[in-house]
């Protein structure tokens, strides 16, 4: 188990430096610090888009994420930002040695726990970053363990759940895998058992679980719109996985072969397991961004029956758990973590700042109100803190109505009609990266004319039409 734990340190060197450099690089927390100051001075939710977008004020909005969003104005205000950076970390590497011990508890190998442990993390280390749904791999995590221990503290979930359904709307998959958990008990019992009684009663506890959040109903019907939106194409960690992503690639797809060779389970865990394998196969085929939760859920399961093939007695077992073999892999794995810390901290694609922060200030100094169009909708939430700018799409995202995401993929996709939609909506200026098409398309046209550059980013202002009024 020592190794595998010097496989979660590596990786916890590796989001350690992600997250510190993480702000520059994600406009999510650009509108999570907009809407937790919101709540914090209003004292309540909004439940509805306002006039810092031109394209849908009143659009029907459910904050999910409000818990985070206010964890994250309330730490960057008192200067504590690193304290919800450190916490982030803290949950992926928690997540990932909780998974570790589940795989111990079912008698996996040294080799085994290792390699399912280095699986886990390359699976999350592409999605990680100072997100709300981080701490959802924690939760779940907790989840798992409470369900494999499987005595009265399993009731445990339900708290557990109530709590990440306010940070998180993933919590939403906790009643699907307890209550594949708990009919998966049931076949195999054969009989109403108290075991299966038990089960069920916290599969019913979870689901009420997730209605114990300031949104009440509503989260489920967000998960259920997002699921079912056209714009879940437009974004890529809702596309469904492929080999050149390599979270799934080099993360998920072993655990997976690990599994379809060896078997799901071993038998008295048959049902149980193959009901959670399924699930969680299910989800990671639907979007990329399940994929870290099904590799925790799976993990334990790849762990178990990779060590039928190769028990304890074996050569590699064996040679690993010497003293020796293990001290070598603590040094090695130290090396690493220094290593990984020093090299990344200097490299230009982790340590710049790749937002376009500047852009932004630079067009809100300018006198009136500014519909803006940003390529990267992401990039328009820098634009929520300006009062005089207005954004067409920002990375809110979710409750923007699909003629909106229609017009917005028109422009960014340089249609036929993409200078249209822009007169159409009165948009005055435009947010775009200079090497793409877009900006080539705009530059050619003589209503638009250059107002700012940088080496990344360009911003065009219209000609004709007259800075819009708030």
């Amino acid at each position: 188990m020592r190794i595998a734990i010097a496989i979660a340190a590596i990786f916890c060197a590796r989001f350690l430096v992600a997250a510190w450099f993480y702000p520059g690089h994600d406009g999510d927390l650009a509108w999570q610090l907009w809407l937790g100051t919101y709540v914090l001075h209003m004292h309540h939710l909004p439940v509805r888009l306002g006039h810092e977008t031109f394209t849908a004020p009143g659009a029907r909005w459910i904050p999910q994420e409000w818990a985070f969003s206010v964890a994250v104005a309330w730490l960057t205000s008192a200067k504590h930002f690193t304290v919800l950076t450190m916490l982030t970390v803290a949950a992926a590497v928690g997540a990932l040695l909780l998974t570790v011990y589940r795989s111990h508890r079912r008698g996996s190998t040294t080799v085994a726990t290792a390699l399912v442990t280095a699986c886990t993390g390359f699976a999350m280390l592409e999605a990680f970053g100072v997100r709300a749904q981080i701490f959802g791999w924690l939760f779940l995590a907790i989840v798992l363990l409470l369900l494999d221990i499987e005595t009265a503290w399993m009731f445990l979930i339900i708290p557990v759940v109530a709590l990440w359904a306010n940070i998180h709307a993933s919590a939403l998959i906790a009643p699907v895998l307890v209550g594949a958990w708990a009919i998966g008990t049931w076949v195999e019992d054969r009989a109403w058992t108290p075991r299966v009684e038990r089960n069920f009663v916290a599969a019913g506890g979870t689901m009420l679980a997730v209605f114990l959040t300031p949104l009440l109903w509503n989260l489920p019907l967000y998960a259920l719109n997002v699921e079912t939106s056209a714009i879940r194409t437009a974004i890529a960690e809702w596309q469904p996985p492929d080999l050149a992503f390599w979270g799934f690639s080099g993360g998920l797809l072993p655990l997976l072969a690990i599994c379809c060779y060896f078997g799901i389970a071993a038998p008295r865990e048959r049902w149980r397991d193959g009901m959670l394998f399924a699930v969680s196969a299910l989800l990671a085929g639907i979007a990329v961004r399940h994929i870290p939760l099904a590799a925790l859920v799976i993990a334990p399961m790849a762990a178990q029956r990779l060590s039928s093939a190769l028990p304890s007695h074996a050569r590699i077992n064996a040679i690993m758990q010497e003293q020796f073999s293990e001290t070598l892999v603590l040094v090695c794995s130290a090396l690493v973590c220094g290593f990984i810390i020093l090299a990344l901290e200097h490299a230009p694609a982790v340590s710049d700042v790749t937002l376009p922060r500047t852009a932004v200030a630079t067009l809100a100094s300018l006198p009136g109100t500014h519909n803006l169009y940003c390529e990267d909708f992401a990039w328009c939430s820098l634009a929520l803190q300006r009062p005089n700018l207005r954004t067409f799409l920002d990375g809110r995202c979710d409750p923007f109505p699909a003629k909106v995401w229609k017009d917005y993929l028109s422009v960014q996709r340089v249609s036929p009609t993409w200078h249209a939609v822009l007169l159409r909506w009165n948009v005055d200026s435009m947010l775009v990266d200079k090497n793409n098409s877009l900006a080539q398309a705009v530059a050619l046209r003589r209503d638009w004319h250059l107002f700012y550059s940088d080496r990344r980013y360009e911003i065009f202002l219209h000609q004709s039409i007259r800075t819009a009024q708030r």
